[in-house]
């Protein structure tokens, strides 16, 4: 043999252990085949567990961002307003929302486009029945993923670690409870793909750093971009970043920093084009007393002690969560003193926390960065120092909720016994389980109760009514609950033949509803349009009347209760001024039901010739 070849292979050789060296040690300790059955266990286990939500109806705003929303309603065609408006703008151009989301709206549009029936027409779009059913099935695609790849960002992530402490995490993920709401919820999928991308930008990330190859860095940026365009709360990942390299991978200031540069740059670019499409952080947007509670408050000592109320809650549900209900609302949280304990147990436990993450932050204990990473996330959702539109719901921990269940991880692999006589994770599969059933079995306990969690309260997701019932009687005094449960009660009413007494009898109860939902906070349109709809399945026109114009004083303009307005007038033989209310508004929103009145308003009226021209566009 040649010295030039012995050369060549003595060379192949030191490359191949340098490769081996330079390896995780986790894809030393589970070979790839394996990693991958374990991704697709855990992520079929959460698109299975939430598999009956496959065929639930639309809730919420599952409305607004696909049946109601025109641009979504244009599939393909729709994509440069999604683009180029902010997050509700397709629904109605009146909302000065300051979300601009618009990766969500983009797949809502997609499944329009290729698996549901499209509207051709622009009369065809006003009509449109989407399917539910096609969404939500993406959505437990999209959270199957979720579970797919947070193992391998997670896995990735805690090389140093034995891989029961991945799996462990990403199944008390995918199995919290607290994450119900963000799944049977189409609307919520613009938290959803946040999460989802950071993760994949995350492990394509360490995937550079690891593998000392910078070609990596392009798909995390891309999916961190994904990310951004997603879901505002992304922004925040900024500071997982470099809390990522320092606890888990040997590296100095200054390449954390190189590192942290381009997500940075992404952050800033996103913001630039966020702030030329929607403009600064509350620019036009009006915060409610009726979203956020804290509005109400009187004075420093009323805000501080409830804000603190808030966090402990934060806090309580991401390890106790229950009860799961879908709206926070004035006043569920009611404002609070320092006269009570709630302050001082919530400002124990954030200092605790707190106190544990600076102790072990030196240390790079593992606890410390999951401490890190829940107040991280979930600091954007506070109000403590900008006023959030919100002060609390229970799908603003879906991201946060992460952080907690790495303490609890770090805490169960506290009492494991997984390594060798020589220290290292050489043990055979049985044996690990048989050394470890006292960590394991609680960690299943956690699994048992988050699955039994998940299976009792989805089905309140089914539809409005099963929703808007159940949480009403948990929350007697939150306002959008019994508006919105007063509504469900209209729609099922409006569903009854006319004069039935099952009509009369659901429209009976929406009044009683609707009444206690509007003595607490009255400002709220749809109350009042609900409340003169059920009054008008009553045949009690005047205060139909007086329902409708309490609407539109604090809602002036709106379409669907200006036409259901004129609707009375006409009823009431007011014939003309049902004209004039039709007349004045814009024809976009005009359906052929619209028309159809106009039409015969201008007839009695004794316009007969504006009678035949809106005929036709009725028909």
């Amino acid at each position: 043999m040649s010295k030039r070849n012995t050369k060549k292979q003595a060379k192949v050789r030191s490359k191949k252990i340098a490769k081996k060296a330079l390896a995780p040690i986790y894809q030393r300790q589970m070979p790839l085949t394996a990693k991958v059955i374990v991704a697709l266990v855990i992520g079929l286990i959460g698109l299975f567990l939430y598999a009956p939500s496959h065929d639930y109806e639309f809730v919420y705003d599952d409305d607004a961002v696909i049946k109601d929303n025109r641009y979504v309603k244009s599939g393909t065609d729709g994509l440069g307003k999604i683009w180029t408006t902010s997050y509700f703008m397709g629904m109605n151009e009146s909302i000065n929302a300051r979300a601009f989301r618009p990766i969500p709206l983009t797949t809502l549009a997609l499944e329009v486009e290729f698996f549901d029936n499209k509207p051709a027409t622009a009369f065809e779009q006003k009509n449109w029945t989407p399917n539910p059913a096609i969404y939500h099935r993406t959505n437990l695609i999209y959270y199957g993923l979720t579970g797919f790849f947070l193992f391998f960002f997670l896995a990735r992530m805690l090389k140093d670690y034995h891989y029961l402490l991945p799996i462990i995490v990403t199944l008390l993920f995918i199995l919290h409870p607290i994450h119900v709401e963000v799944i049977a919820n189409i609307k919520s999928r613009d938290t959803l793909l946040g999460f989802l991308n950071f993760a994949i930008a995350g492990w394509f990330l360490l995937k550079s750093v690891d593998s000392r190859k910078m070609t990596y860095l392009i798909p995390s940026l891309i999916f961190y971009f994904l990310a951004l365009f997603s879901k505002e709360e992304v922004i925040t990942f900024l500071a997982i970043i470099p809390a990522m390299l320092y606890f888990f991978r040997e590296m100095d200031w200054k390449k954390i920093v190189l590192y942290t540069a381009p997500f940075l740059g992404a952050v800033v670019i996103y913001l630039i084009i966020r702030s030329g499409v929607v403009g600064g952080l509350n620019a036009g947007v009006e915060l409610k007393i009726l979203d956020n509670s804290l509005l109400a408050t009187n004075g420093f000592a009323e805000r501080s002690a409830s804000n603190l109320q808030v966090l402990g809650y934060y806090l309580l549900h991401t390890v106790f969560p229950h009860p799961l209900i879908s709206d926070y609302s004035y006043s569920t949280l009611p404002n609070i003193n320092w006269n009570t304990w709630q302050p001082y147990a919530a400002l124990v436990a954030n200092l605790g926390l707190v106190a544990a993450m600076f102790y072990g932050l030196r240390k790079k204990a593992l606890y410390s960065f999951g401490i890190l990473y829940y107040f991280a996330t979930v600091s954007i959702f506070t109000s403590l120092i900008i006023t959030n539109v919100s002060a609390y719901n229970d799908r603003f921990l879906y991201s946060p909720v992460l952080g907690i269940m790495i303490v609890i991880g770090w805490g169960l692999y506290q009492l494991m016994n997984v390594k060798d006589e020589e220290g290292k994770f050489n043990l055979p599969v049985g044996t690990v389980l048989s050394k470890n059933i006292l960590p394991i079995g609680i960690a299943v306990v956690f699994a048992v109760l988050g699955i039994w969690k998940v299976s009792s309260h989805l089905p309140r997701w089914e539809n409005r009514f099963v929703l808007f019932k159940h949480d009403m009687e948990l929350c007697p005094n939150n306002a959008r609950l019994l508006k919105n449960h007063g509504g469900s009660l209209s729609r099922l009413a409006l569903k009854e033949p006319r004069g039935s007494e099952k009509r009369k009898e659901l429209a009976t109860e929406g009044v009683e509803v609707l009444t206690r939902a509007l003595d607490i906070y009255e400002r709220i349109p749809t109350g009042w349009v609900h409340l003169a709809n059920c009054y008008t399945f009553l045949n009690d026109y005047p205060k139909a009347e007086a329902a409708y114009r309490k609407a539109l004083e604090f809602n002036p303009g709106n379409h669907y209760a200006t036409v259901n307005l004129a609707n009375i007038m006409y009823r009431l033989g007011k014939y003309q001024e049902s004209v004039n209310m039709l007349e004045a508004l814009p024809k976009l929103y005009f359906t052929k039901g619209d028309y159809n009145l106009l039409s015969l308003a201008h007839e009695k009226a004794g316009n007969n010739g504006k009678a035949a021209e809106y005929r036709k566009l009725a028909k």
